[in-house]
């Protein structure tokens, strides 16, 4: 389509021209208008261009059509040799994970079970033997602060009696 337009602009364009010049160099003793002769040689020029981009766009079609077809053959043939090494790939690569997968389970699952059972026996053993230093810290926490409530005993008493008489005075 692109072909077809383009060859309508210059094929108009290029008769518009000729018929110009043609009519300009006609004897001046005719007076003829030279517009209808242009006008003339714009749509014949415009035919003219619009059959020349009909064929150039039907040979780029074909053109693209046949390399369309012959690339897709050349794609298929390629395909049909890279099967062969792609599927190879493919094997080498399923054994070489169920390798890996087997090796896992064998042998790493089992360390790491191990480690984590030890790691959790050493937690329990920390913790208990951390309970009595825990339960010791605790009972000397309960009596330091016995030992605290009963030291400021007097002094809070006599401030409450301070502010009890303050406050009868003030009441009075």
């Amino acid at each position: 389509m692109n072909s077809l337009l383009k060859g309508a602009l210059l094929g108009g364009a290029i008769g518009g021209a000729l018929a110009a010049r043609t009519a300009k160099s006609a004897p001046v003793s005719a007076k003829v208008d030279p517009a209808p002769a242009v006008a003339k040689g714009v749509i014949q020029g415009a035919l003219a261009g619009t059959a020349v981009g009909f064929l150039l766009d039907r040979r780029a079609r074909k053109k693209a059509a046949a390399l369309a077809e012959d690339l897709a053959t050349e794609g298929r043939d390629l395909a049909g040799r890279a099967r062969p090494a792609l599927e190879s790939a493919y094997d080498s690569l399923n054994e070489g994970v169920h390798e890996v997968g087997d090796v896992v389970a064998t042998t790493v699952v089992p360390s790491v079970v191990a480690a984590a059972t030890w790691a959790a026996d050493a937690v329990g053993d920390v913790i208990e033997a951390g309970r009595p230093q825990v339960r010791e810290a605790i009972s000397h926490g309960r009596a330091g602060l016995s030992d605290a409530v009963d030291a400021a005993r007097p002094a809070v008493t006599s401030a409450v009696g301070t502010a009890r008489s303050r406050a009868a005075s003030i009441a009075a």
